[in-house]
């Protein structure tokens, strides 16, 4: 193979398959911390801050144990649209509601990184569970392919 090849030919067959899975790995790194009470009080506080949330301690809890069920799913590639826009709608509540929307980390980049990992979620939805995904396995067999 030419050298030039290299420049413009794909090296993988679906890279989105590798950013869908290493989200998911960030992600239940992330979310693990639901099973640690020591942090959860830390993270209902901050919840608890923010004044207008009903039941803070409830949505707590949902936004870092959902974090880590989606990542369960999009590391497994199961019900991925449904795991990434979860994950969106949390890093856009997080970005522009509980950490104020400075996107372009002036303060901190706290923000920032919300931001990205809400564009790589909304990328992966648009994308969908892409290749090697048990959606795809799911698909193949409910149309009859094997």
């Amino acid at each position: 193979m030419p050298k030039a090849n290299l420049l413009y030919k794909p090296l993988f067959k679906d890279p989105m398959t590798i950013i869908r899975i290493c989200t998911g790995i960030g992600f239940i790194i992330q979310g693990i911390n639901v099973f640690s009470s020591g942090y959860m009080d830390g993270h209902i506080a901050i919840f608890e801050n923010m004044h207008e949330l009903p039941v803070p301690g409830f949505l707590a809890y949902l936004s870092k144990g959902g974090e880590f069920l989606a990542g369960v799913l999009l590391v497994l590639g199961l019900f991925t649209r449904p795991a990434a826009l979860f994950i969106l709608f949390n890093m856009l509540v997080a970005t522009f509601y509980a950490l104020g929307g400075d996107i372009l980390g002036t303060e901190n980049y706290q923000e920032q990184l919300s931001w990205v990992y809400a564009i790589i979620a909304f990328a992966i939805f648009l994308d969908g569970p892409s290749a090697y995904s048990l959606d795809e396995k799911m698909s193949k067999k409910n149309n009859g392919v094997t």
